[in-house]
């Protein structure tokens, strides 16, 4: 458990690691960006499935997920089959920096998981070169600073995270999508959690990740619970440095 990356972890629990703002990010993203039944997306770095699985339960789009992670991907499946068993989408295990498709995209998901690609501009561009349509939408909500993190507390979250976490300020978060025209922004505060939400959060996924796993050791369990609680609180502990933008840009 402990020797597992993030990514890996993550999809292991099957946490539902969803993007900033949630539902209400995919709910502007589905109004802003004109997503129905016609479109055909594809997401990025889609650990346990959250955004393209209820997007295409809110919309019927359908579509493909991809991560480098077996793990997530595996739960990506599982939770399609369990919660959304009639959606329209693939999930493969795959490099987004070397995925091959012959299908063109209406819209593109990236939500916040650029950070977990160690050249952000390039994956964009290949990406969007090869597999957007014409006119087609990049879906966005990346995290930008307000103020300066410590350094101390940048290399615990990069420790706990294993990724360089945002340090940058809005503008120059917002470089990276230079080539785009934004078609609606919300720029967004994040509420931290109390000590008890964050109990509660961690124990509910980790009580269905032992069911899913048929894991009954306790001392798994609480290796789990506690590599959780630990990603948990260090997310939380960033938050009164940072806010959120949803985006929709057209390319």
């Amino acid at each position: 458990i402990l020797g597992m990356s993030y990514t890996d972890f993550v999809g292991y629990i099957n946490q539902w690691n969803v993007l900033p703002g949630a539902y209400s990010t995919l709910s502007k993203w589905t109004i802003f960006s004109k997503l129905d039944n016609n479109s055909n997306i594809l997401e990025l770095a889609c650990t346990s499935g959250f955004s393209s699985r209820e997007l295409a339960v809110m919309t019927g789009c359908h579509g493909i997920g991809i991560d480098i992670s077996n793990p997530s991907v595996e739960m990506a499946k599982y939770n399609k089959k369990k919660y959304a068993p009639d959606i329209k989408i693939q999930y493969v295990c795959s490099d987004a920096y070397t995925f091959n498709s012959n299908k063109k995209f209406s819209h593109i998901i990236v939500g916040a998981a650029l950070k977990f690609f160690p050249d952000q501009k390039a994956i964009i561009d290949r990406i969007v070169s090869r597999y957007m349509k014409n006119n087609g939408i990049l879906l966005a909500s990346p995290f930008f600073i307000t103020r300066p993190i410590p350094k101390k507390l940048i290399k615990e979250a990069e420790s706990v995270f294993g990724i360089s976490i945002t340090t940058e300020g809005y503008k120059n978060v917002m470089k990276t999508y230079s080539g785009f025209e934004i078609l609606y922004e919300d720029r967004c505060t994040l509420v931290k959690e109390n000590n008890d939400e964050l109990k509660h959060y961690c124990n509910s996924t980790i009580d269905r990740a032992c069911k899913i796993r048929n894991i009954s050791d306790v001392a798994i369990r609480q290796t789990m619970f506690n590599r959780l609680l630990k990603i948990k609180i260090m997310s939380n502990k960033l938050r009164q440095y940072q806010m959120y933008s949803v985006l929709v840009l057209r390319y």
